[in-house]
């Protein structure tokens, strides 16, 4: 991950860099998460799940903290 977004934590509208497209929640329904509106993918970040429109990286929905440490 490039070092600027390091512990970085994202909100709904705003935009997430294409970088982090590459990481898609593939068992999101394991997470509880519903099924993404067509043209929106679960994105994994940090610790984080993001909902994001793939169109533009535009962030619909965060879950904050799916895992513990």
């Amino acid at each position: 991950m490039p070092r600027q977004y390091w512990n970085r934590q994202w909100r709904v509208g705003e935009y997430l860099p294409t970088y982090f497209w590459r990481y898609v929640v593939q068992d999101y329904s394991w997470y509880g998460l519903p099924y993404p509106p067509y043209g929106c993918q679960w994105v994994y970040v940090n610790n984080d799940i993001l909902l994001v429109d793939m169109r533009d990286g535009y962030i619909i929905d965060v879950v904050y903290r799916v895992w513990t440490w």
